[in-house]
């Protein structure tokens, strides 16, 4: 049990492992699947604008909160990778894993933040999804995040992160949904995962052969590879902007009304938007009754990594 003291914001307070288990129970009767722990040292090495501390300043501890995605919705887009063709419908997959869970994601870092503060620490919520910076770049075709939840959670021993990038837990494999908070107040941290669950070369790259666009490579040599806790960790060199262009909607095998081909080289943020002007206008015409909406998830749903739901 870590037990001490520390000067917060409000006031000088007793810390320890009875908080951490009042944070955990309160999450999870409001409703969220996991819950993990981990000290911000964990993430150090994580590239400056996405450090905990950049947020606040004093950040002791990070908390990596998890919603599991319906599965039902994930086994459509799956079957529909396993025969070759396109999912009859990928609406209830877009709601359920952007329009609702990225919603309940943010209400829970928000309670939880609150539940910090009421208790005399400060506590800073991240959005689940929208990034900051929505125009892309090189370096983050996807338009730049406040934080990376998927590393987090790795570090507060949520999973390991796959080969396609994504997180994978032994529960719920990679139908999972995170967001993050972060906070002054010095938490038990959770144990790191030990047990190794994606081997690419023994499922054979299931996500990369599933990825319309070839976003995740088919090559080990093509890796990543970084420290989280002291931990090796390693996945897959993903190509942002082809990954962009399936999670656009920009192809039908991904959700989308039509196909637009992918360039040969990596188009500028200018011509991203060339390109995304030729969507199916009644494509577009989604997001004035639902908003933003997700495509693609074929990685996220043919992930063979065991489940026990």
């Amino acid at each position: 049990m870590s037990i001490g003291h520390k000067k917060s914001g409000y006031k000088t307070r007793t810390y320890g492992s009875r908080l951490t288990t009042q944070l955990r129970s309160f999450l999870k009767t409001k409703g969220c699947d996991l819950v993990g722990f981990g000290s911000v040292e964990r993430m150090r090495g994580a590239p400056e604008n996405m450090a905990p501390s950049r947020y606040l300043p004093d950040a002791l501890s990070m908390v990596s909160i998890a919603l599991h995605i319906n599965e039902a919705s994930c086994d459509l887009i799956a079957r529909s990778v396993r025969d070759g063709s396109s999912p009859p419908s990928y609406h209830s997959y877009q709601v359920f894993t952007l329009g609702i869970i990225n919603d309940e994601l943010d209400r829970l870092a928000y309670l939880g933040a609150k539940f910090l503060e009421d208790h005399g620490f400060r506590a800073y919520p991240f959005p689940a999804n929208i990034p900051h910076v929505l125009k892309p770049s090189k370096k983050y075709p996807g338009g730049s995040g406040d934080i990376s939840h998927i590393h987090v959670a790795a570090a507060c021993g949520l999973g390991e992160i796959g080969w396609h990038n994504l997180l994978i837990n032994p529960l719920y494999g990679s139908r999972l949904k995170l967001t993050t908070l972060v906070t002054d107040a010095l938490l038990e941290p959770d144990q790191a995962l030990e047990k190794k669950m994606c081997e690419p070369a023994v499922c054979g790259f299931l996500c990369a052969n599933a990825c319309p666009t070839r976003a995740i490579p088919a090559d080990r040599e093509k890796m990543i590879s970084i420290e989280i806790g002291g931990k090796k960790v390693e996945y897959g060199k993903i190509s942002g902007w082809r990954c962009r262009w399936g999670c656009s909607g920009m192809l039908k095998v991904t959700g989308g009304y039509t196909n637009i081909p992918l360039p040969q080289e990596e188009p500028s943020d200018t011509e991203l938007l060339k390109y995304k002007a030729q969507i199916d206008p009644w494509q577009e015409r989604l997001k004035t009754y639902a908003g933003l909406l997700p495509y693609c998830g074929r990685c996220l749903s043919i992930c063979c990594c065991p489940r026990t739901v």
